[in-house]
């Protein structure tokens, strides 16, 4: 989905105020069309509209931005076992591949760095992101409720109460383990446990994918009613969904959402992906040292 930068505009200079009120670790976060952004200094450039992800492999940026932000002598161009990237909405053509170190405010990204054809976007896996400022503050917490993240040290926050997702790993990308419980209009209803990516670019609270065999038999058996799915924004319908009174995953429930699903999505053995909307006005802390992700 295209981001509003006319309006994401007007909104710069207060962003921009409010990061120089919380640090260069701590940021004010705007949502858009349910993706969420934040406005800091790029490799020393300021006021650079960045999209929170954590489903990619590495950052993803377009060709203009690329030349604009980076020095292309301090980056390793590397090859590219893959001329595309592929997303459920289409895919990006690779223009090139690199590696090497990015600044964002205090924070820094190591990795791969994919300079796609005509992404509209400059995208970060945020949890793949280091505290230069202090390597003791690593744990990321999100405040959705107040639109905040923030990198914290272990001594600041309070675990002891929030419910958790053991992540089987999070490099390039975070992959939990849990319970999903759903039910459909019809009465309809069934459990099932597996692998899924906590994904942050993820609109949705949840969409699954019928690659999984395990995930298509549990969708069969439970005679689960698939219908045409409407962006909530546009109107449009962007493909297929169950709408479900209830979706658990794990200890988290949201009610009267619609479960997108899809055939093009695959990623190992993962069933699907969460989004942020699953925790809309809750806590969220993923603790990479620890291998857990922290939910209200």
């Amino acid at each position: 989905m295209r981001l509003n930068f006319k309006k994401m505009g007007l909104l710069s200079l207060f962003c921009i105020s409010l990061l120089v009120a919380f640090g260069q670790t701590s940021f004010t976060m705007t949502k858009d069309k349910g993706h969420y952004y934040i406005n800091t200094v790029v490799n020393g450039h300021d006021s650079v509209w960045v999209f929170v992800e954590s489903g990619i492999p590495g950052l993803f940026i377009n060709e203009e931005s690329y030349m604009r932000l980076f020095d292309d002598s301090l980056y390793e161009k590397v090859d590219s076992k893959y001329s595309n990237v592929r997303f459920s909405h289409g895919s990006y053509k690779i223009i090139q591949l690199l590696r090497g170190k990015v600044f964002f405010g205090d924070l820094s990204y190591l990795g791969d760095i994919f300079v796609l054809d005509k992404y509209e976007k400059t995208a970060i896996p945020v949890h793949l992101l280091k505290n230069e400022k202090d390597s003791t503050e690593n744990m990321i917490r999100f405040n959705f409720k107040n639109q905040t993240l923030e990198f914290v040290g272990d001594n600041v926050v309070n675990t002891n109460k929030m419910h958790q997702y053991k992540m089987t790993e999070y490099n390039p990308i975070p992959i939990i383990e849990t319970t999903l419980s759903l039910s459909d209009e019809y009465g309809n209803n069934g459990l099932i446990s597996g692998k899924f990516v906590f994904d942050l670019g993820n609109s949705s609270a949840l969409y699954i994918t019928t690659r999984n065999p395990a995930m298509l038999r549990f969708i069969k058996s439970n005679n689960f009613k698939i219908l045409p799915a409407q962006d909530r924004y546009t109107g449009e319908t962007m493909g297929h969904g169950i709408f479900a009174p209830l979706c658990r995953m794990g200890k988290r429930t949201v009610r009267n959402v619609t479960v997108g699903i899809s055939n093009k999505i695959s990623i190992g053995n993962t069933m699907g992906l969460i989004g942020p909307s699953l925790f809309d006005k809750g806590y969220v802390i993923i603790d990479t040292k620890n291998n857990v992700i922290y939910y209200e």
